[in-house]
């Protein structure tokens, strides 16, 4: 008589679950990659934005700050943008600005856009 075979549970994991495991966290690992990837690019548009606001507000409040009377036409390079502004009398107790700055695009750096902004000072 032969002796009874015992089967024995064997420990650990098959090839083919390694296989798969490392599979899937690669692919979260990816995801990740991309997110931060995007993430970084979105943090450095919004820095380029803040810094435009910011040079925009130093322009109108030199302008403000110079008062009523003294607010004459002008322009100026801040960071490489072109900054100019127009003063006009609309009527006798009112004064427009009228600012324009150009900016680059930031997805295509050969893109230039002007924007506009009014302000109006009065006595």
């Amino acid at each position: 008589m032969s002796a009874p075979v015992r089967h024995t549970a064997r420990r650990g994991f098959s090839l083919v679950e390694v296989l798969i495991a490392l599979t899937l966290l690669s692919m979260v690992a990816m995801g990740l990659a991309g997110s931060a990837a995007l993430a970084l690019s979105q943090v450095a548009k919004a820095k380029q934005d803040l810094q435009y606001s910011a040079d925009v507000e130093q322009v109108a409040d030199s302008i403000v700050a110079a008062g009523y009377t003294n607010a004459v036409s002008g322009s100026e390079t801040i960071r490489g943008r072109s900054v100019s502004w127009v003063v006009s009398n609309p009527s006798a107790k009112s004064r427009q600005v009228e600012m324009v700055v150009q900016r680059r695009g930031l997805a295509n750096t050969s893109t230039v856009f002007s924007d506009t902004l009014r302000l109006f000072l009065s006595k």
